[in-house]
């Protein structure tokens, strides 16, 4: 079967993205939005100005981005009683910084004809969990390991 299904096959057409200067607030918020409809969606893709694809930016780089903030000992500290709302306050200010300081650049790129065998190689080489398909140097969708673990999943099942 994944000889002779194709990546366009199991690609997501329906994709978050943010430009290059957008904040992290603007991210996160991008990403909780999407994942109101693609509940297992973890990352929001990052184009320039022009729509030249740069990158991604994953749950786990977001927190990256504003982990050092919030745990700088001045961030949380004070006589503040109400630890719910300084939490708050620190994260808003934390996720000011622009994206590009946390951006996955060394992402797998396939194409929408590209057997599934040749995504699995992707995967394992790059070992990440996502590629981005490109046709005609624009980007059309995105395929994650979850979608293509699905695909190798029903092609176990005997039917």
């Amino acid at each position: 079967m994944l000889l002779r299904k194709r990546v366009w096959d199991i690609m997501r057409e329906d994709y978050v993205s943010v430009r290059e200067d957008a904040s992290l607030a603007e991210a996160i918020t991008a990403l909780l939005a999407s994942r109101k409809t693609q509940k297992d969606n973890g990352f929001v893709l990052v184009f320039s100005k022009t729509g030249q694809f740069l990158g991604i930016l994953s749950m786990w780089n977001l927190v990256q981005g504003i982990g050092p903030c919030l745990l700088k000992g001045s961030v949380l500290t004070g006589d503040e009683v109400d630890w719910d709302n300084a939490f708050s306050r620190a994260c808003r200010s934390c996720a000011q910084v622009r994206i590009n300081e946390c951006l996955q650049t060394d992402i797998p790129v396939v194409k929408p004809n590209d057997p599934l065998a040749r995504m699995l190689e992707v995967f394992l080489d790059y070992r990440r969990g996502r590629a981005v398909v490109e046709e005609g140097g624009k980007i059309i969708g995105v395929v994650t390991l979850a979608d293509l673990f699905a695909e190798i999943g029903n092609s176990l099942i005997v039917k």
